[in-house]
């Protein structure tokens, strides 16, 4: 169980070396706290008892004073993209690992955080990131050439994101019409001539039913840095290995508090899991095709927790327009844009249009001979 004593915070902060006194951090080379003045290795507590499921009805009663300053960072404001991020208190260059920009000013919080219940260190190391994306920038032929000696690897932030997580027991009340395809056939001039075609039609019947469905830890992100539509391109987290929450983990590490508060974490949740109640009622419905798909349905039971995820983050600028690519932290899927190069795609078509047009003049030419 992680020691919530005001002493502890602040040796935790400092992280001393009990064997020679340097500064330890964590590694994600060695999955392990170290030294790296003496080499010294301790092991992570893998203990998970405090990731409990908290009420979403009573989440305001359990709000915990987080205070980044005591665990010794500082919270920094983007002014450009608005991203909430905290890093270690002595560092002194800052550029915001969501958009790039530097322009970030130190911001007082007045507010009162849910505290992380649980955590998912770094596994994967600064040195295999640094080498997925230089693959990954140096890969594709309809790409611009200058983008492979892009030095924006230095821009490269592994930075833990807080997440929400949301169960919710799901009762749905569906009705639809499935329609089933059969074929007739009929007999219709053509030409001149009788013949027999086949045609579609569709046999609908009514039908209705019901649906029970536990969600179990649906992931909302509570960064408005990184869009949803980008975190679910690097799922799944491996969430059954969340540990206790332990700010030593986070020491060397940039991190960001949310913005996006439990209810509308919630909203966000209720949302993905609407979508996936009408998957399943109209794979209840079958039949060939659908029409008139009608579900109510009602939640109940709603939990979540408040954790956080370790994710590698690139932000950069192309011809003045704004890039991602990201890494999961926990297993190294990968998602990212790159620019096209739109003279590259063009030679490409015309040298297909310069093949096919090959083709057809070589095929016109025997043809020719033959006669």
């Amino acid at each position: 169980m992680i020691n919530e004593d005001p002493q502890y915070i602040e040796s935790a902060v400092q992280l001393p070396c009990p064997s020679c006194g340097s500064k330890m951090h964590y590694s994600a080379d060695s999955k392990k706290i170290t030294c790296n003045y003496c080499g010294y290795l301790e092991d992570v507590n893998n203990a998970n008892d405090k990731v409990v499921e908290k009420s979403l009805h009573d989440a305001v009663a359990l709000v915990k004073d987080y205070i980044p300053e005591e665990k010794g960072k500082r919270v920094y404001d983007c002014t450009n993209c608005g991203a909430n991020f905290m890093v270690d208190a002595e560092q002194v260059k800052i550029n915001c690992g969501f958009c790039g920009s530097t322009k970030v000013n130190v911001e007082a919080f007045d507010h009162q955080y849910i505290e992380p219940s649980g955590i998912i260190p770094f596994y994967v190391s600064r040195a295999e990131a640094d080498k997925v994306f230089k693959k990954w920038v140096s890969s594709g032929w309809f790409h611009p050439s200058k983008l492979k000696r892009l030095d924006e690897v230095e821009q490269l932030h592994g930075v833990y994101l807080p997440f929400w997580t949301f169960d919710a027991q799901a009762e749905a009340q569906w009705s639809g019409e499935a329609g089933t395809y059969y074929y007739e056939t009929r007999q219709v001039r053509m030409n001149g001539k009788m013949t027999t075609q086949r045609i579609q039609k569709i046999r609908w019947n009514h039908r209705s039913g019901r649906l029970n469905h536990f969600f179990d830890d649906v992931l909302v992100v509570a960064s408005n840095g990184l869009k949803q539509k980008h975190v679910e391109r690097i799922l799944p987290f491996r969430l059954n290995e969340v540990v206790n929450f332990d700010p030593r983990l986070m020491v060397s590490w940039e991190a960001e508090v949310y913005n996006v508060e439990v209810d509308q974490g919630y909203h966000q949740a209720e949302g993905i899991m609407d979508y996936k109640l009408r998957n399943m009622c109209s794979a209840q419905l079958g039949g060939d095709t659908q029409r008139n798909l009608h579900i109510n349905s009602r939640k109940s039971n709603q939990t979540f927790k408040h954790i956080i995820l370790p994710i590698w983050l690139c932000s950069y600028y192309y011809n003045n327009k704004l890039y991602h690519f990201t890494i999961n932290g926990q297993t190294g899927k990968v998602y990212g844009k790159k620019p096209n190069s739109w003279w590259k795609i063009g030679f490409a078509i015309l040298l297909l249009v310069a093949f096919i047009a090959g083709v057809i003049f070589l095929a016109e030419s025997d043809l020719l001979r033959r006669r």
